[in-house]
């Protein structure tokens, strides 16, 4: 096995069931290993929940945390994927009819430090930004 399949990853987050099964059967059918993202991930740093192990360690003294109501959104996070497979990812996602996930992210040697709560929020501000275009 490739070193890039062992640590590639699709760290996903959605309320839809039978999006969760076409999403979980779409990555075993690229060989990607797949994360369910929760709520109670929300302060967690990306990184981590990835699985990447040396990261910048949280300064809990100003982090902000999730606020206790947040509702969390649909999102994808691609890490440590070829490009190939983002392609093919994507290809595939579109042919199975899969509904748009506005929220996408890539990991970043700068948002492996972030909480999901923070990449959320920036992908939220950057969308936002696009729409006005």
């Amino acid at each position: 096995m490739m070193a890039e399949a062992q640590n590639s990853m699709i760290m996903y987050y959605t309320q839809n069931e039978k999006k969760k099964i076409q999403m979980e059967v779409l990555c075993v059918s690229l060989a990607v290993p797949t994360r369910q993202l929760q709520a109670s991930d929300l302060n967690e740093q990306v990184g981590k929940l990835a699985g990447i192990q040396k990261i910048e360690p949280l300064d809990r003294l100003t982090l902000q945390k999730a606020p206790a109501l947040f509702c969390m959104p649909e999102i994808i996070i691609f890490s440590r994927i070829s490009d190939n497979k983002l392609d093919e990812f994507l290809l595939s996602y579109k042919k199975l009819g899969l509904s748009p996930t506005k929220l996408k992210a890539v990991t970043t040697p700068k948002n492996v430090s972030w909480t999901l709560y923070q990449l959320i929020k920036e992908l939220m501000s950057e969308h936002e930004k696009l729409k006005s275009f």
